[in-house]
């Protein structure tokens, strides 16, 4: 257990710069300490042994000068281990003064002024450990606490909506990981914020375009209704009447229907389920579903080069899509004129053109004709029924497949829509 702790110690003191730096004054500051007892401890020993010598040197003094005839043998008694009878006998004659191995350090005259040194020595030795150690401490704490510090602010910057933050961490470790995550954590909300903004403002868009698409049938329907109820009609002005009205309602039931489809696709509410199909039999399901407008205006569906193409798609949307570009083929299309569908087999999709020879777009449309009820300037437009969502829907239709939609048109002339579909899962 305490070899998977110290392990996990080292593992962390590693990888944070912070702990390296904490651990290496630690060290420092331990060896530094401990050199300086060692140092003290030195210092105490050798004034102890310079008093030991000058001891020797007073015994020796006062024992020759009392008998110089026996300098040798004194000075082989004071310098080197004595004979043991002799040290017996120095017991025997010392302790009758009170003078043995029981005396206390402090008790002994001749030592306690090397007890009292280095007692003092000592103490301002550990004085000095615990004061080193506590401004180790503080400095590691306080150097810690500020950076700490940058992140509490960095959070409140964050809670009073500033999500431009200042966090620099040069060295790798967790704090510049926190101060990372952090950073991204401010650009995410702030994108989230940005978003939410823009949301509110479709919101808004969204309501101001669906009340004016409604206004207008909505007034239709009333005034009709108001003229029916109120007003002495003939046969025929009533009929007319009701025709209009039924129209106009017509009209409100694909709106709403559209209106639909659309809040529910951008709500995720829709689950496209790709399968793989022939594609072919797709297009030609939404082909019969324009054949009997294209038939009111004797426009000719031409179809073309139509390939066998097994393609990962929702046949029910991708059929919608397709309708959607078709019926607006034939709607702005002429009197008597021809709308085409072609397929062909590209590298990495299946395209699906659908050609007219109507009225065109400008160019400068081209990127507004996908936006949600955008309808176009031209006149012609604006006196045929719609509300500038199919085309919105099939953009956003095809994107859910990952697919796409492009526009090639000259005014006067016709229009080309390119829709591309993957041919690969």
């Amino acid at each position: 257990m305490g070899r998977e702790v110290c392990k996990q110690m080292i593992k962390y003191i590693k990888r944070e710069p912070l702990l390296k730096k904490i651990f290496a004054i630690t060290i420092s500051s331990l060896i530094f300490m401990s050199l300086l007892v060692f140092y003290s401890h030195f210092l105490i020993m050798n004034s102890i042994h310079r008093q030991h010598i000058e001891l020797c040197q007073e015994i020796v003094g006062k024992l020759t000068i009392a008998e110089p005839e026996k300098e040798i043998k004194i000075i082989n008694t004071v310098l080197h281990q004595g004979d043991k009878n002799v040290i017996k006998h120095g017991q025997d004659v010392l302790n009758k003064y009170g003078y043995d191995v029981e005396t206390q350090m402090w008790e002994d005259s001749s030592f306690k002024k090397y007890f009292y040194k280095f007692s003092i020595y000592d103490l301002a030795s550990i004085t000095f450990i615990i004061l080193f150690t506590i401004l180790v401490l503080l400095f590691s704490f306080s150097y810690y606490m500020k950076r700490l510090e940058k992140f509490s602010v960095a959070v409140d910057h964050i809670i009073d909506g500033n999500f431009k933050l200042s966090l620099e961490e040069n060295e790798e470790g967790i704090l510049s990981q926190l101060a990372s995550r952090l950073q991204q954590m401010a650009k995410i909300l702030n994108l989230s914020l940005i978003n939410l903004a823009k949301e509110k403002e479709n919101i808004k868009s969204l309501v101001t375009d669906i009340s004016h698409q409604v206004k207008t049938p909505l007034s239709s329907i009333k005034l009709f209704n108001t003229l029916l109820l109120e007003e002495e009609l003939s046969k025929e002005e009533r009929e007319e009447f009701l025709f209009r009205s039924e129209k106009e309602i017509n009209k409100l039931e694909w709106l709403f229907n559209s209106l639909i489809k659309m809040s529910r696709m951008e709500a995720g509410m829709i689950e496209i389920k790709r399968e793989l199909r022939d594609l072919k039999e797709t297009v030609y399901e939404a082909i019969d579903g324009v054949k009997a407008k294209a038939r009111e205006k004797n426009i000719d569906i031409v179809v073309q080069n139509m390939i066998n193409a097994s393609v990962y798609h929702d046949p029910k949307w991708t059929k919608e899509a397709i309708f959607n570009v078709l019926e607006n083929a034939v709607k702005y299309a002429d009197e008597n004129g021809k709308v085409t569908v072609n397929m062909e087999l590209m590298e990495s999709y299946v395209r699906i053109d659908i050609q007219d020879n109507g009225i065109g777009i400008p160019e400068k449309e081209f990127n507004n004709i996908f936006k949600r009820f955008y309808r176009g300037q031209s006149k012609k437009v604006k006196a045929s029924e719609g509300s500038g969502v199919g085309l919105y829907l099939t953009r956003k239709i095809l994107e859910e497949q990952y697919g796409s939609i492009t526009v090639d048109s000259v005014e006067g002339i016709g229009t080309k829509f390119s829709l591309y579909l993957q041919n690969c899962k």
